[in-house]
């Protein structure tokens, strides 16, 4: 079954890298953050846009050989703003989805998307990381227990510290803005 969902997943993505690939500009195996809804695809414009930390993130997990795909889903636990979940392996690539929560506020959301790609990143830094249960390993190894997720969640410090920092400098550029609007409307 696992190796059915892995082909199919893989002809699906050859199939959208050939229609949304630029001529000339193809890299292999495509972008790696793939947003799956549009506000997802918002979400990722406004973190890039607004946050250094977000596109340090997004810069690294390009870099890298570990897909993202991103979907804010109401099917996700009540208790949480996102989750890391792994999907699969197939040759040199490795599959991760991460889940955010649509009852955030959009830098809620834009937050916890940072905090979700942090995992990302750490799961890049594990070769070993190929399943759910070397996944697992990885956050026994490296992170605690989750308070929102009793059973299965773990939750890292670097997790945490970079949803908190995007958290901020999506503050900081709201306040930046606000002081350019009222500092016009003085002007006028």
């Amino acid at each position: 079954m696992r190796w059915l969902l892995s082909v199919v997943l893989c002809s699906a993505l050859l199939v959208s890298n050939l229609i949304a690939a630029p001529a000339g500009k193809s890299r292999e195996g495509g972008p790696r953050i793939r947003p799956q809804d549009p506000r997802s695809a918002q979400l990722l414009r406004d973190g890039m846009a607004r946050s250094a930390t977000f596109r340090a993130l997004v810069d690294q997990i390009e870099a890298s050989q570990v897909f993202v795909y991103v979907q804010v889903s109401p099917f996700i636990k009540a208790s949480l703003a996102g989750q890391l979940t792994w999907m699969t392996q197939a040759g040199p690539y490795r599959y991760l989805r991460a889940t955010i929560s649509p009852d955030q506020t959009s830098n809620q959301a834009i937050a916890s998307l940072g905090h979700e790609l942090q995992h990302a990143v750490e799961v890049m830094g594990d070769t070993n990381v190929v399943s759910e249960q070397t996944l697992v390993s990885l956050y026994k190894r490296i992170g605690q227990p989750s308070s929102a997720v009793a059973t299965s969640g773990w939750e890292t410090i670097a997790a945490q510290e970079a949803g908190f920092q995007v958290r901020r400098e999506l503050v900081d550029t709201t306040g930046a803005v606000m002081a350019a609007v009222l500092t016009e409307n003085v002007h006028l």
